[in-house]
């Protein structure tokens, strides 16, 4: 194995479980890092406590990785050359709650993550419930009418801009269900 995975779980609600052996997403760098992390400790500090500001791109990973898994992986990953992605504007997926950061270039995200899942380290992973859909969230752990506030209340004051996406990480919950970055696969460079 390439890292320790947690093994009490006592505390840890039903949905969490699946993510023991974590997922692959993109942590962004300062500045926006800093700004999506600020608007999340205000409005979804639950959300927050679990993972900084990150756009998710696998579905769980099934199994703990071993090393030859992480190999096949970076291989994967380095077929593809850094690309810019472009975070904002403010959006949602109503009925769904919750506010995000729409997030560009899709096409090319789609994919890394077709790509990426492709591998048989995803073998019998639970399949993803909805299609993929890359986004930074703002807060995820609200209802309807908070979304509906929050799109209000947020609109012209959440960031927007673009970083270059040179990496991808594989994050790891600890026994908190704090997920922090245990391998990184670099794009070709």
């Amino acid at each position: 194995m390439i890292t320790e995975y947690a093994m009490d779980m006592s505390g840890w609600l039903d949905w969490q479980k699946a993510y023991r052996f974590g997922v692959i997403l993109i942590f962004p760098p300062d500045p926006p890092a800093g700004e999506v992390n600020r608007l999340r400790e205000i409005h979804d500090p639950r959300g927050q406590s679990y993972c900084s500001a990150h756009i998710t791109l696998t579905v769980q990973v099934p199994r703990p990785m071993e090393d030859f898994h992480l190999e096949e992986l970076k291989l994967l990953a380095s077929g593809f050359h850094p690309f810019p992605i472009h975070y904002g504007p403010l959006s949602n997926y109503l009925p769904a709650p919750g506010v995000v950061l729409a997030i560009e270039p899709k096409d090319i995200l789609g994919s890394l993550v077709t790509t990426l899942e492709s591998a048989p380290t995803f073998e019998n992973a639970t399949p993803r419930p909805y299609p993929f859909s890359p986004h930074l969230t703002i807060s995820e752990f609200i209802d309807v009418e908070r979304t509906n506030e929050l799109m209000v209340e947020l609109q012209g004051k959440t960031p927007e801009g673009e970083f270059l996406c040179n990496c991808v990480s594989y994050a790891v919950p600890d026994e908190n269900f704090h997920f922090t970055e245990r391998a990184r696969l670099e794009l070709a460079g």
